[in-house]
């Protein structure tokens, strides 16, 4: 007993000094920056948490960031790397688009729910070939999936600058889609809608999913040992194929949500990189569900308050990157070290 409080104890002040060593880096770049440490954080916080409507500002752009997290999460519980979620998110937001300026249902709720589908289905779809790719022939995710992400990224600029470009617009962009497909907003004066409980539920889902569920519990053992796996039964080879589909899935619903929440099309340079962004918050979550929420909280507050920080101060709104880079060196460095403790 005493020796597992010791443990935590010594958990609980590697934590806090963890914490404390990123504010104190981000401290030293904000004051070589030119400004005082203080008032930097305390513009941040203005900017992201000051009223209402950047409270929902900030909550509003954590939705793709928690799927896309998501997106690599789920397949990494059976040992499977998808970095193809930016990819996957592209063409989620396409298949979104695409159902939604040119069929209608008649009832907005259904177009909603298929147009989401759809989009799941296209970031499905996108994470399928390098599942199978890695499965039947051995190669790896990791290539094929970032590699997968440029595929996309060009394919849907071909698409939006060519076939399926607004006539009526000078910019690369897709139509509109029709109103019925828009997801209304929830708060007047800004774009918070119902996405945010959308992305929330999933990841309460996930967390069941993965703690309570039978196939969770074969996701845990197919990563943690795919021998013994096997052995006990468990169909790894359908494990892993699933948990991919379901990062694919969890990466276009991403997209779907981005273009009916907010945006209605999809022009060129859709996604500033949630797909990446939400790699490393995944990296930094340990692949808990729970953790994304506060960390995509802790990233969605940064980059909306780096804009706040560089309309008062002399700091550039890129800081909010090399924020975000800092803290992911430290938590690396703390995981190695951990490891290293462990193995000691």
């Amino acid at each position: 007993m005493f020796s597992v409080r010791a443990l935590s104890m010594r958990k609980i002040i590697l934590s806090l000094l963890l914490v404390t060593c990123i504010l104190s880096v981000w401290a030293l770049i904000i004051w070589f920056g030119g400004e005082s440490p203080v008032k930097g954080f305390l513009y941040i916080l203005d900017g992201s948490l000051g009223n209402h409507y950047q409270l929902l500002s900030t909550l509003n752009k954590m939705v793709p960031l928690i799927l896309a997290a998501a997106a690599v999460a789920v397949p990494a519980w059976t040992g499977m790397w998808n970095i193809g979620g930016e990819g996957q998110l592209l063409l989620g937001a396409f298949g979104a688009v695409l159902i939604g300026f040119s069929v209608d249902f008649g009832v907005g709720l259904v177009n909603i729910v298929v147009a989401l589908i759809v989009s799941a289905a296209f970031g499905m779809a996108w994470a399928a070939w390098p599942a199978v790719f890695k499965i039947k022939l051995r190669m790896d995710e990791v290539v094929t999936t970032l590699m997968g992400n440029y595929i996309a990224a060009q394919l849907i600029a071909y698409l939006i600058n060519k076939p399926f470009r607004d006539p009526r617009s000078p910019l690369a962009q897709t139509p509109y889609v029709k109103s019925s497909y828009v997801i209304p907003y929830l708060f007047e004066g800004s774009q918070f809608s119902a996405t945010f409980f959308v992305a929330v539920s999933v990841i309460i889902i996930l967390f069941v999913f993965r703690r309570r569920l039978l196939t969770g519990y074969e996701f845990e053992m197919t990563g943690s040992n795919a021998v013994f796996a096997e052995l006990s039964g468990i169909r790894v080879t359908k494990m892993k194929l699933l948990s991919m589909l379901i990062g694919g899935a969890l990466a276009g619903l991403a997209g779907g949500l981005l273009v009916l929440g907010m945006t209605q099309r999809v022009m060129q340079s859709f996604s500033p990189g949630y797909g990446f962004t939400g790699l490393l918050i995944c990296l930094l979550a340990f692949n808990e569900p729970l953790l994304i929420l506060g960390i995509a909280f802790l990233f969605s507050v940064l980059q909306t308050g780096s804009v706040n920080l560089q309309l008062f101060t002399s700091v550039p709104a890129e800081i909010s990157g090399v924020l975000q880079a800092i803290m992911v060196l430290f938590v690396a460095a703390f995981k190695t070290f951990m490891v290293g403790r462990r193995d000691g």
